[in-house]
């Protein structure tokens, strides 16, 4: 595994908002066996919408590895929502990044940055070389 999705992302691809370097970031997470938490799953198809988008953005999540919750990551989430208020989704988001060792692509940046040990890679702001 390569990459680990936010939510975010997603949504972004799906409203057309995600741009050419996004764009990079999922497909290189998709020929690079990238991942998401399965609470992305939940955040992105949890909400009412026409039939041809669900299905759209079910097939989106094809060709990506979806982590489930374990132990590690439950108690990880645990630690980080002592250390700091964090949102659950959020808490449960970074603690499968760490679990695996991912760099961790959002554009949410802000609620993370606090977590030292945790990659993080915007997708919507390509960086200077």
């Amino acid at each position: 595994m390569s990459l680990l999705f936010d939510s975010n992302v997603f949504i972004y691809h799906l409203n057309g908002a995600l741009g050419a370097y996004g764009q990079s970031l999922l497909k290189q997470g998709l020929l690079e066996g990238g991942a998401f938490s399965v609470i992305s799953r939940i955040e992105v198809l949890g909400f009412p919408q026409p039939p041809a988008e669900l299905e759209k953005a079910s097939r989106l999540f094809e060709g990506l590895n979806q982590i489930e919750l374990n132990a590690e990551i439950v108690a990880q989430t645990i630690t980080l929502r002592q250390l700091r208020k964090i949102k659950i989704p959020d808490a449960l988001i970074a603690a499968s990044a760490l679990h695996l060792g991912l760099p961790l692509v959002t554009h949410n940046t802000r609620d993370f940055q606090w977590i030292t040990e945790l990659k993080l890679i915007d997708p919507l702001v390509e960086p200077i070389l």
